[in-house]
């Protein structure tokens, strides 16, 4: 039998130049954003009536999320109240889109970027079917405006310099009634809790609350197998690892952040963690003193691995690494190591190749 549907449709009115400030919601379903300098822009939710085939989907819970735009410098915190889940959503790079593939959102989306580094371990079909906006190796921010208003889209995840003045500013988003988000594990402290946060969040706004808590779920079922597996005394004496993600001149390196977590879970620990971000770029005269155990290798695509490798054994500055002269060069999905739906499977990449005895 045919079903009535309500369905949410979404206008945005924009007035003057917008400035993130807080947002409310009346009960004519409209949302609205005041910026510091008083302007504002109001979302309109109106619903219309339809029918379907399929069975009534529980009513949509309004949810509002918090735009964390402080902690990166390019503006004040605001909140956004969603009435109904975002159709036309955009993903810049396989880390932010793996997201939206995991939780079978795909039909939620209108297009998406590999970006430069690949998800080269997680196969999802929806990667061969949803539209690219861009060439493979191309992030998002490289994209005109208008390929990013012909996309009608609603909805844009990625780091947040895609939301500086020189990309897609906030300003810019808000005025064309896209809702800008940028996770929570790309932040210089995230640890795993925030890749939890950013799947209740997407769960939330999404509709799909019970799959993001069962994805959630199986992360830390992953980790605990690793825990359990490694053992205490690996935690208490971890192996120090220089992850060697880009640069010749100097080497481009993961310290604390998503990537520093994951190392640690995995029974390591970053020889440049008392460094307090996430990424950074130390000369090769600390990396000879710090010594590393092991070197990660961070793979951005299926082949420059291997070319990373051969620069680390006939570069003078570390061919005569021990790491190097024992031969203990480990790879990673630099994809999941930014924080993704791979990043628990990665852990245990890590910890199997850190320590293959333990899994015997």
């Amino acid at each position: 039998m045919k079903k009535s549907v309500a369905i949410l449709l979404t206008t945005v009115l924009s007035a003057g130049l917008l400035i993130p400030g807080c947002g409310s919601a009346s009960d004519d379903g409209t949302t609205t954003v005041t910026g510091t300098k008083g302007d504002e822009f109001k979302v309109t939710s109106q619903a219309i009536s339809v029918e379907t085939d399929e069975e009534v989907e529980k009513e949509y819970e309004p949810y509002t999320i918090t735009l964390n735009l402080e902690r990166s410098g390019i503006g004040q915190n605001m909140q956004e109240t969603f009435t109904a889940a975002p159709t036309r959503a955009i993903a810049d790079g396989d880390q932010m889109a793996d997201f939206f593939f995991d939780l079978g959102l795909e039909d939620h989306m209108a297009g998406f970027t590999r970006g430069a580094c690949y998800s080269t371990v997680n196969e999802y079909p929806a990667r061969d079917t949803v539209k690219k906006l861009t060439d493979d190796g191309v992030n998002l921010r490289n994209a005109s405006k208008e390929t990013i208003l012909d996309t009608n889209c609603d909805f844009m995840m990625g780091w947040d310099s895609l939301f500086s003045e020189d990309a897609f500013s906030v300003d810019f988003c808000l005025e064309n009634g896209i809702i800008p988000y940028f996770p929570y594990c790309c932040s210089d402290s995230a640890t795993f809790e925030d890749i939890y946060k950013d799947y209740e969040v997407l769960g939330n706004v999404f509709g799909v609350q019970d799959l993001a808590a069962e994805k959630v779920q199986a992360m830390k079922d992953k980790l605990e197998e690793v825990r359990t597996a490694l053992g205490d005394e690996v935690y208490e004496n971890p192996i120090k690892v220089f992850v060697y993600d880009s640069g010749e001149d100097a080497p481009f390196t993961a310290c604390q952040g998503m990537p520093g977590d994951m190392i640690k879970k995995a029974g390591g620990i970053s020889i440049f963690d008392d460094i307090e971000k996430g990424w950074a770029t130390p000369s090769w005269e600390e990396v000879i003193a710090r010594d590393p155990d092991v070197i990660l290798i961070l793979n951005y695509t299926y082949e420059d691995a291997a070319e990373k490798e051969e620069f680390l054994k006939t570069n003078d500055a570390t061919k005569n690494l021990r790491a190097v002269q024992e031969g203990r060069i480990y790879t990673a999905c630099c994809s999941d190591m930014q924080g993704s739906a791979g990043s628990a499977g990665t852990v245990e990449i890590m910890a199997r190749q850190f320590y293959p005895e333990k899994f015997e």
